[in-house]
């Protein structure tokens, strides 16, 4: 957490998660954070936090939830396969555990989960657990030798995204939804061998 995003306190985290939820990314001001923290407008703006902060500050507490997510699935023993296929149900349940927030930012441009750019890539913070299993699916043979970088970053939004739309917007159950991604997913990561014939 950066200085600037230390001056956010756990009730305007509360607030902007709040906010997010209610009107989305590309509509939270710092006016609508203050309506969920029971605040008025000046008090915000006493403390100089800026809409940028409480988004870092926001992002940092989800990374850090992910990362603490992702530790299982990176230290267990097994193939990268099945490690690839624990953090994928890790990426899925630390949706569900801020799916409404999430699904707030769903529409944001990237604005947080993304590098700027036409070839944008997901921050590292989020897609480097899926490169490095990749890495390690290649080395061991259980993965196919695919793009790491490139493969991460379509698995983090492919699973998290798809995750989130079908939780909030269509209601699916948490198990199945989790389910039916990521064995679709997995079938196209998997190092098998062509039938012969």
């Amino acid at each position: 957490m950066t200085q600037r995003q230390g001056i956010v306190d756990q009730g305007l985290l509360d607030a902007t998660a709040a906010a997010i939820t209610r009107w989305g990314l590309h509509a939270l001001t710092l006016e609508r954070v203050a309506t969920e923290a029971g605040l008025s407008r000046a008090t915000i703006y006493r403390r100089g936090v800026t809409r940028d902060d409480l988004v870092a500050a926001v992002t940092a507490q989800a990374a850090a939830t992910y990362s603490q997510a992702m530790l299982p699935a990176l230290a267990q023993p097994g193939t990268a396969a099945e490690r690839l296929a624990s953090a994928l149900r890790a990426l899925c349940a630390t949706a569900d555990e801020h799916l409404h927030v999430l699904a707030g930012f769903f529409l944001a441009d990237g604005e947080v989960f993304h590098q700027p750019g036409p070839d944008a890539l997901v921050v590292d913070a989020f897609a480097e657990p899926f490169e490095r299993l990749l890495r390690d699916g290649a080395a061991d043979g259980s993965l196919r030798d695919l793009p790491p970088t490139l493969t991460a970053t379509v698995l983090f939004n492919l699973v998290g995204w798809g995750y989130i739309h079908l939780r909030a917007a269509h209601h699916w159950d948490a198990a199945a939804t989790a389910d039916a991604i990521i064995d679709l997913l997995l079938q196209g990561t998997l190092d098998r061998e062509e039938p012969s014939s």
